[in-house]
Formats: C-alpha cells, structure tokens, sequence
C-alpha cells in the first residue's frame, strides 16, 4: 500500500478544495492510503475527516501576492521553518511514499518531499498569464521541485511547456471529474425557485464561483444590459459565491455595478452556498464569462451533471469540456454582446437547452466521471511508485 501525502491550501470548497475531496475519497484504499494536510479548520476539513481520511492542521507556505512583498519575503525563512517542522511532528512515522502538491500556489508539499527525498506529484489547476515573472516563476518551480506534473486541462499544461519545454516528457493531463447528481425532485426545484419569487416561465442563469477579478460577475451585468435591449425579459440572473478573505471590494465593485445598470432588479447575489444541487436544479442556463482563462471549470462539470447547457468564454479549460453547439456554447472572451446573444438565443429556445443538457450529461459520463479521473491519478502513484524501487 502507498501511503500518499496531500498538502492543499485552503480549507473551503471551492473548485480545487472539491477536486482534492474527490480525489482522496475515491482512491482504492487497499492500495492507496491519503493523508492530508490542510492551513486550518474549515469545510473541507469536516469533510475529509467524515469519510475517514486522517487530516492534519499545519502551516502552509503559499506563494501569494503578500509572500512576494518585502514583509513576505523577510518572513519567509521562518514561515518555511514552521511548516516544516510541524509537518515533520505530525508525519512521524507515517511511512509516506509519495507527496501531492495541490495547486501550484502550494509550497510546503515541495520543500517537504526534497527534504524527505520523496517522489513529488505537483497538481496544477491555475494557468498564470501574469505578471510575466509569476508566470515564468512557476513553470521553473515544477522544474525544479516536481518528479511529474499533472495538469487539469490541456491549455494549462501547454502553458506550462511555453516556459519550460524541458516539462514535455514529466507532464501528463488528467482532467478533473465528478459523477452525476441523482436529479432533484420537481417540488424542491419549485420550493427554491418560489423562495427566488420566480414564475414558472422566468429564465434562470447561474453564475456560480469566487467574486473576484476573473470570474467575469461585471461582464454579466453588462451582457444582460444587452439582452434587455434584445427584448429579454423572462430571465433573472443568479450570481453565487462570496469575495475571497481581504478582497471584500470584488463584491462592493459588483454592488456597484448593479445599482448603476438599470437591470439590478433581475439579479440576485447569494453568498457561498455548501448545497449548489437545488441552484443547479432550479437553473436553466450555466454560464462561465471569465475575463482571463481558467485552467478547467469544475463549475461546468456541475452543471452538465445537473443536465444544463453551459455558456463559457472560449479560452481556457472551457475549451476541453464544452462542446460549441452540442453541451453549450463558447463565446468570445471579454465580449458582452456575444454573451448576450448566447443567453439571449438559449432563453428562447427550451428545445435546445434540453437538448445540450442531455448531451452534457453524457459528455460528462464518458469524459469527465470520477472514475476516470481518479483512475488516472492512480496510474501516476503507481508509476511513481515503481520508479522508486
């Protein structure tokens, strides 16, 4: 058995916090054994530890904004000594085989193994385009500190190899996964959509993830300005998610925004939510506007398992998992008027989006089901694992 160590940096559920729960959950345990290592309580703690999988607090190094500031980069020696010898405390003896790094931002799994001399997995879920020296800056970490690279989609991993070419023969693609939700019964669909005030012949949208800068909240504001000129009005528009600790002001932009749009009165913003299956239920159209390429978009996972069609700004991951024209439809990034139409054209024809939500849930059972994702990153243990004897 390989006893595998997960380092992760956060504690939430968000779209990488749901990726790594997946993952260790659905490991065969008579030949894999996680251990996880998480910055603090929360959620995804909860979680882990209900189906059994032995968890830890620790602290974590991660590369962010306040790291690379003078004040980061002065505490960093420290911080690095901490993480270290707390993981060390807490690792004792547990025979790990392999380290996991989930997510590039994550640095502690790196320097853990290097200093255990243990094989290390780097999981990459972000595609950085900048600034150039964070986006040159990490490829050259993976070089320096990762035995394989697994990407979640194919434009993060050729992003990678723009940088570090030499990152060719260590880098493979595993894309995320999940299973089909059972669906929800009609009356809880109803129950939410009357709690929303919302006829039975309204239109809903969801755009569900992180307020913040990329996720492209203001450009759905403005493309629904487009589609209200188009005549649309059946339609109120669903934003879910709240503003990452200390960058409250994404959520205040987005408030302000809406107040000066003229279609405040057909959106709703509701905080993070842990039960997204009666809002996926309820909705009638999926949308991913990000205004900067994401490296997959577990959210259009969700919502093919939900059987909706899904509208995605083409770049990024979007463009491995929706289908322009049979799960959904790609539009030109940054482009609110192409985003109107496609909304636009969706909320007119019913036809169509069963027709795409059907066609997403098959997509999303040949491609994209847990098994095969997490059947891909039991091959890698296993390779890595033989490498060493």
């Amino acid at each position: 058995m390989l006893n595998i160590l997960f380092v992760h940096q956060s504690a939430e559920m968000y779209g990488s916090d749901k990726v790594l729960l997946a993952l260790v959950g659905g490991l065969d345990r008579k030949r894999f054994r996680p251990v996880v290592v998480l910055p603090s309580e929360g959620p995804l703690m909860v979680a882990l530890r209900f189906i059994g999988v032995e968890a830890h607090v620790a602290p974590v190094v991660k590369v962010s904004r306040a790291t690379l500031s003078l004040r980061g980069l002065l505490r960093l020696p420290l911080d690095v000594w901490r993480s270290m010898r707390t993981m060390n405390r807490l690792l004792a003896g547990g025979n790990i085989a392999i380290v996991h790094s989930n997510t590039l931002a994550v640095l502690s799994g790196a320097l853990w193994a290097k200093l255990r001399r243990l094989p290390h997995v780097w999981h990459v879920h972000e595609m950085i385009v900048h600034p150039k020296l964070v986006k040159e800056g990490f490829p050259w970490l993976l070089r320096m500190f990762a035995d394989r690279v697994a990407c979640n989609s194919n434009p993060t991993r050729a992003l990678l190899l723009e940088s570090q070419p030499l990152l060719d023969q260590r880098s493979i693609t595993i894309w995320n996964g999940m299973d089909r939700e059972h669906p929800m019964q009609r009356s809880e669909i109803a129950d939410f959509r009357h709690a929303m005030g919302l006829p039975a012949e309204c239109v809903l949208v969801v755009l569900m993830g992180r307020i913040n800068r990329l996720k492209g909240q203001k450009l759905l504001v403005e493309a629904a300005m487009h589609a209200q000129r188009q005549g649309l009005t059946q339609v109120h528009y669903l934003i879910v998610g709240s503003a990452p600790s200390g960058q409250e002001h994404f959520l205040q932009d987005l408030q302000q925004a809406l107040a000066t749009s003229g279609v405040e009165n057909l959106f709703t913003v509701m905080d993070f939510q842990s039960d997204i299956w009666r809002i996926w239920g309820a909705a009638d159209i999926a949308v991913l506007p990000s205004t900067e390429p994401e490296s997959f978009g577990m959210v259009a996972l969700e919502a093919m398992a939900a059987g909706k069609p899904v509208v995605a700004a083409a770049h990024g991951g979007p463009l491995d998992i929706v289908i322009d024209g049979k799960t959904g439809t790609l539009v030109a990034p940054n482009d609110a008027l192409a985003l109107a139409d496609a909304i636009v054209a969706l909320a007119r024809d019913k036809a169509a989006r069963e027709r795409m939500g059907r066609a997403g849930l098959r997509r999303l059972d040949e491609q994209f089901s847990l098994r095969n994702y997490v059947h891909g990153f039991e091959q890698l243990y296993e390779a890595v694992g033989e490498s060493r004897i």
